[in-house]
């Protein structure tokens, strides 16, 4: 867990190394350079309120990296954020939480170079509770990564570091794709990275695993414990 500013300083010169590849990875869930997709590769299961919602993911409880879908079911405009509502399905329950993005995050690839700069910044994205879809989503979470729990969501807004992937600020008026990385603190283990995307084309929140070993510090900053 990151403690103080020199920490987390020496803890971005580790990480900048893999921040190039954040979109390549998450093209699964939609890319940097603003490429409009139309969600046709995912097959809808229901309806809420006449939007469709799809399965949380398509992967297996396992080992393999897992990407996840959320549906944004929901969008709140602020004087300076959106805050979106999401679900999902998992098996026989609805999953989501909130997301708060804050508008025109700044780029963090500069001249085709990710830039620790200006890239990393905090608080621009907040991730809270829902109720009790947000405490489904936690137990799909722990069977999914073979790790079983009881515990619910945090009560707390989460605020991950995050590092912006895109090569110009993330104007969410603009109906296109943004993707960030994610660095969640939390009391298990070294801060948990994730890949993240807020696609406002398709009207999801999309998110992958950079690496299996993040899992135990994922559920710890989810959850609190």
């Amino acid at each position: 867990m990151i403690t103080d500013n020199k920490q987390f300083i020496m803890y971005k010169i580790k990480s900048i190394a893999f921040l190039a590849t954040a979109t390549m990875l998450m093209a699964g869930c939609g890319n940097s350079n603003q490429k409009k997709t139309d969600g046709s590769d995912t097959t809808a299961t229901n309806k809420i309120d006449g939007v469709k919602i799809e399965q949380f993911t398509n992967g297996a409880p396992g080992a393999e990296k897992k990407n996840f879908f959320l549906r944004i079911t929901d969008e709140i405009k602020t004087d300076s954020s959106r805050i979106y509502i999401t679900q999902s399905l998992y098996k026989q329950d609805t999953v989501g939480a909130k997301f708060e993005v804050v508008d025109f995050i700044p780029a963090g690839i500069i001249d085709g170079q990710p830039s620790d700069d200006v890239g990393f910044t905090k608080g621009k994205i907040r991730i809270s509770s829902s109720g009790q879809q947000s405490d489904n989503l936690i137990k799909a979470l722990g069977e999914l990564f073979q790790t079983p729990t009881t515990d619910s969501f945090t009560k707390d807004v989460i605020l991950p570091n995050v590092f912006s992937s895109n090569k110009v600020n993330a104007d969410l008026s603009k109906k296109t794709a943004y993707s960030f990385k994610l660095f969640f603190d939390n009391k298990k283990a070294e801060p948990a990275e994730l890949f993240f995307n807020v696609d406002t084309y398709k009207h999801s929140i999309e998110f992958s695993e950079k690496d299996p070993s993040f899992r135990v510090g994922l559920l710890s900053a989810l959850t609190g414990k």
